[in-house]
């Protein structure tokens, strides 16, 4: 073993130099010249370098998010607005409701009607006759013999026997309107036409 000392070469397996005396590493290269330990993994300051242009980069993409929201919401505010103002006139009546007929049974088939108004509502009710069948009431709403709507009431055979109601409104403008009613096994029934104007 040599002596890392003086240099000297001893036996391998003493404890201190022959020459000089002194302590012998017990780990000693056995005169070889020790190698060069390569390290691996990076430095500190590495991943501090690293961790530092991530965050960086970080806070800029939020920066410009924010920014561009910003923008965005500036661009919706001073979007330009138009007031109509009118302190001369004051409008007084409002659009509303209005029965124009009632149709009960025994009517069946066609039946025609006006419809000054933009909207036109039909509301139909029945009652079924209990004997255990399908009870059907079905509407169907026309202008100038073209379709706009079909609404029906229905109950099955075991259905309770309670009275059903149902609404359409249709915005086919004003007109000549006809309804085409079909009834099946009902004790009663209705239909409420009204006008929207």
């Amino acid at each position: 073993m040599r002596c890392q000392n003086c240099g000297h070469d001893n036996e391998i397996d003493a404890t201190f130099c022959e020459k000089c005396g002194s302590r012998l590493d017990t780990y000693s290269n056995y005169g070889r010249q020790p190698l060069d330990v390569e390290k691996t993994g990076m430095k500190t300051s590495t991943k501090l370098l690293i961790i530092g242009v991530i965050a960086l980069v970080a806070v800029l993409g939020i920066a410009v998010g924010a920014f561009m929201q910003m923008n965005k919401q500036s661009s919706v505010n001073n979007a330009p607005v138009s007031i109509n103002q009118s302190s001369d006139t004051q409008q007084t009546s409002q659009s509303s409701w209005h029965e124009v007929t009632t149709i009960t049974n025994p009517t069946e088939g066609i039946v025609s009607f006006n419809i000054k108004g933009e909207q036109c509502k039909i509301v139909i009710s029945a009652t079924p006759i209990v004997n255990y069948q399908m009870n059907i009431l079905s509407v169907d709403l026309l202008k100038n013999n073209v379709a706009v709507g079909t609404d029906y009431i229905s109950w099955t055979a075991t259905e309770s026997p309670n009275t059903k109601e149902n609404t359409t409104v249709s915005s086919a403008g004003p007109g000549n309107y006809q309804v085409n009613i079909h009834v099946t096994d009902l004790e009663t029934w209705k239909i409420k036409v009204y006008d929207y104007y």
